[in-house]
């Protein structure tokens, strides 16, 4: 009822269904729902981000070309305060305004993305113990298939992180994340992981600390910040180095990733 308050003229032009997924995570969920819906393409949105006007027509725009198959939009962090702009300058998602070069490489979103059906239904998000593996084994899938994503301008924004133990328990399943994600989509050789971690401990501690010294005026920091913004950076960059060696030298088990209830809203 509340749903039809806001939006009275939905049903007119959509068929709304509320369906359970109970105990499921979070791309269980998403292919609970992909495997509900009827119409040929299938869009997927967070209720932690808030779309922006034109979001829908330019989602489906590229959709237009029958050799399209899947498109990525454009999903930001909202910031407000020092810990949120913080965490905007070191995501893996790209800034609102003046962040092109990233904007262009970005990854898929999860939350912000359009599939055809009839190639969704035969490539679900594939299972995972990780916390945000799935969307990244789909990209491997969607590629190998001769496809990849039209990356458009369909702007969103993510409620922004809240809290030091989400930092956390963010950078450590980050880690632990991007082991899976070496062990499924290029070696399993222990040696190999450890290497990896390194070189991206390295890698990832250079673009973050470039990334706060060139965005963090924009953002609206001031400039007797950015030295803690950049302690803090590189400290999460070193938290998912440790995660990331630990489950490459077998120190952590590769177990079922679930949200702490600690954590609160992520």
């Amino acid at each position: 009822h509340r749903l039809t308050e806001i939006v009275p003229q939905l049903g007119m032009v959509a068929n709304t269904i509320f369906s359970a997924c109970t105990g499921g995570r979070y791309y269980e969920v998403k292919n609970a729902g992909a495997a509900l819906a009827k119409g040929d393409i299938v869009i997927f949105c967070d209720s932690d981000t808030v779309i922006e006007d034109g979001w829908l027509s330019a989602l489906l725009k590229p959709l237009q070309d029958p050799k399209t198959i899947a498109v990525n939009g454009y999903t930001y962090l909202g910031c407000d305060d020092f810990a949120s702009r913080t965490f905007a300058l070191l995501w893996f998602f790209p800034l609102r305004d003046g962040d092109r070069r990233f904007a262009s490489k970005r990854a898929m979103n999860a939350n912000n993305c359009a599939f055809r059906r009839s190639w969704l239904a035969g490539h679900p998000f594939p299972a995972s113990n990780g916390f945000k593996v799935s969307c990244t084994l789909l990209t491997s899938q969607l590629r190998a298939s001769g496809h990849d994503f039209v990356r458009v301008d369909a702007r969103a924004s993510h409620y922004p992180p809240r809290g030091w133990r989400f930092f956390f328990w963010r950078a450590l399943v980050t880690g632990r994340d991007a082991d899976r994600k070496y062990v499924a989509l290029a070696s399993p050789s222990q040696a190999a992981r450890v290497l990896k971690a390194t070189r991206r401990w390295f890698s990832t501690s250079w673009k973050v600390g470039g990334r706060i010294l060139t965005h963090a005026t924009r953002l609206g920091m001031p400039a007797w910040q950015i030295p803690f913004a950049l302690i803090v950076g590189l400290a999460f960059c070193a938290l998912v180095f440790c995660a990331q060696a630990a489950m490459a030298l077998g120190l952590v088990r590769d177990e079922v990733e679930n949200v702490p209830l600690y954590v609160g809203h992520s």
